[in-house]
């Protein structure tokens, strides 16, 4: 009894220690919530909707087995580029999205969203989700140009910075001079040279790939070896740097430069430019008639 009655009571004073300190813990739980930093906002219900239609379509695009293609996904949305977590350490402070496909992970900051090549938000998630699915369906990474290139694809049409960016290196391409190695290269740098690089990607696997069953095909030929460079050999007679060429100097490097200019945002620019021309040659006139007259 004694013994029992002791070990009862050493019992209870570890049960009113316990509760005393699960009490401390959740206060301090909560005081941490409510005062620490916000985490990432839950996917929006636009985002929602545009997640559900692109796995849909990538799935099939890229032919993912069924398994694969229903595992998840984790998203991290966030507002501002700060505060990132450990994971996300060395993303690019210029850009709007990434991706992690090994570790199904896709971060996308909504105020880096608009400059070329990310575009919108929606833009943003279906360009990273493209790379999580097509590393899905080849079991393997895939070269970066191709990658790059089937995002771009998968995000949005062809558009005036598409011609703008490529334009700007298009001869140097024509001339051998700006090789495929580069454009994988470039999409380690500076700003400017991933936009020209995403749009030279972009460029290339469009000419590569005209319709989705095209990619389609060549996505299950890749898997089908283990390498995209064995299957890009056997469908299109050259390496990937071979044809990369061959696709610049069949494509006049002047074309997008005069598609370009022609184009109605440039007419707008023009506009707009001889429009402030003729407001400051007009408010220099009057200054100097102003200027003329008798005190």
């Amino acid at each position: 009894m004694t013994g029992r009655g002791r070990t009862r009571g050493a019992s209870g004073c570890r049960g009113r220690f316990f509760e005393a300190a699960l009490a401390a813990f959740v206060g301090f739980l909560f005081t941490s919530a409510f005062f620490a930093a916000p985490g990432p906002a839950p996917l929006p219900k636009d985002l929602q909707a545009v997640f559900r239609s692109s796995m849909q379509r990538l799935c099939a695009l890229y032919a993912v087995p069924q398994q694969r293609c229903s595992e998840p996904i984790h998203i991290r949305v966030q507002a501002l580029p700060d505060p990132l977590p450990a994971a996300w350490r060395g993303f690019p402070t210029y850009a709007a999205g990434a991706a992690q496909p090994p570790r199904s992970r896709i971060l996308i900051i909504l105020s880096r969203c608009g400059p070329y090549p990310f575009g919108d938000p929606e833009q943003t998630l279906r360009h990273e989700l493209s790379h999580v699915m097509l590393y899905r369906s080849l079991g393997y990474e895939p070269p970066r140009w191709l990658d790059e290139g089937l995002a771009m694809r998968a995000g949005d049409s062809w558009s005036f910075s598409d011609d703008l960016y490529a334009t700007l290196a298009m001869h140097s391409v024509a001339r051998g001079t700006w090789p495929l190695s580069r454009v994988e290269q470039d999409f380690g740098k500076g700003e400017s040279s991933v936009r020209r690089s995403y749009a030279l990607a972009k460029g290339f696997v469009r000419s590569l790939f005209p319709n989705d069953q095209s990619v389609t095909a060549f996505v299950l030929e890749a898997r089908r070896d283990g390498s995209v460079r064995t299957a890009f050999v056997r469908r299109f007679g050259a390496t990937p740097g071979e044809a990369f060429r061959r696709w610049a100097v069949k494509k006049p490097w002047w074309g997008d430069l005069l598609v370009w200019l022609s184009s109605p945002t440039v007419l707008w620019i023009a506009v707009t430019a001889l429009f402030l021309l003729a407001v400051a040659a007009g408010i220099r006139r009057r200054r100097i008639k102003y200027e003329q007259l008798p005190d």
